[in-house]
């Protein structure tokens, strides 16, 4: 089982290594400049939408970090949030036969992100206090000194093509071990099984992989991404998934002392967005 497992999933390396590479050159450029929280602050959803497509942990924690400062909107942090796909957008990437569903998944996450941030910040919450940077002294400092502290394995610590390198073989070691599950518990319960707890062919199951979904690791990201590659799971039901798996964006909401209230709103509209959004996907 082992042997066919490396040999259907080794296929993935180059080009989960070749992906790493163009995000670590992306990550590594500098930012010293604070454009990218301005354009959060005045683009609001717009720019959380395209901020978040890109699959870096970092940025739901500095959308995080902004919101509880009174820097960006809800309605921008759900947006961010939501468009955030982490380790699954490279799993897709490493196998090319799913490349039309990467951009459809693309394309539904930045939409979605898009309108409900808006939705939130226009209808949902329309009164919401914002403090603009040009009011502030040594902010953005605080930002991101802050998002670093929360984010251990954003720092560069190596030279870029062994930083690509260790993340290739993390995340391949991820696909690896839950191909291995995947297969176990296929031999040991039974596919139909599999599919039964899974609510297979069901227009329900959205609501179990949003909830799987609010694990905060990006391990969970690739486990979704793998089950949908082996048809375990629908696209509306990886889609539900991925909204609401927000990187380590919820955890800094908690760390850094969100009040209940924030926390229950951000979790209950990421997670009716998901269900929502997979069973409309199913449905069509």
């Amino acid at each position: 089982m082992i042997l066919d497992i490396l040999k259907d999933t080794w296929i993935m390396i180059p080009l989960l290594y070749i992906t790493y590479c163009v995000l670590e050159i992306f990550e590594r450029k500098d930012s010293s400049d604070d454009s990218m929280f301005y354009s959060l602050q005045k683009y609001g959803p717009l720019f959380g939408a395209i901020l978040g497509l890109i699959p870096q942990c970092g940025f739901s924690i500095l959308a995080a970090m902004l919101f509880l400062q009174k820097n960006i909107t809800l309605g921008t942090l759900i947006a961010v949030m939501i468009a955030t796909s982490d380790e699954a957008i490279p799993v897709l990437i490493s196998n090319p036969h799913l490349f039309s569903s990467l951009i459809a998944l693309l394309v539904c996450k930045f939409v979605i992100a898009l309108v409900v941030g808006y939705f939130v910040d226009f209808v949902l919450i329309k009164k919401q206090s914002i403090i603009h940077f040009e009011d502030m002294e040594e902010q953005e400092d605080e930002v991101e000194e802050d998002t670093n502290n929360a984010c251990p394995c954003c720092y560069i610590q190596y030279p870029l093509y062994i930083s690509a390198a260790l993340r290739t073989l993390k995340i391949y070691g991820f696909i690896f071990i839950t191909s291995l599950l995947i297969s176990l518990c296929i031999e040991w319960i039974g596919i139909d099984a599999l599919e039964t707890i899974l609510l297979s062919h069901s227009i329900f199951q959205p609501f179990i992989t949003a909830l799987f979904g609010f694990i905060p690791n990006c391990a969970i990201t690739v486990v979704l991404a793998q089950l949908y590659t082996i048809s375990g799971i629908s696209f509306g039901s990886l889609l539900a998934g991925l909204i609401t798996n927000a990187g380590l964006g919820l955890v800094c909401l908690i760390r850094y002392g969100a009040s209940k209230k924030q926390i229950f709103q951000t979790c209950a509209i990421l997670y009716i967005t998901a269900v929502l959004s997979g069973m409309i996907c199913i449905l069509i």
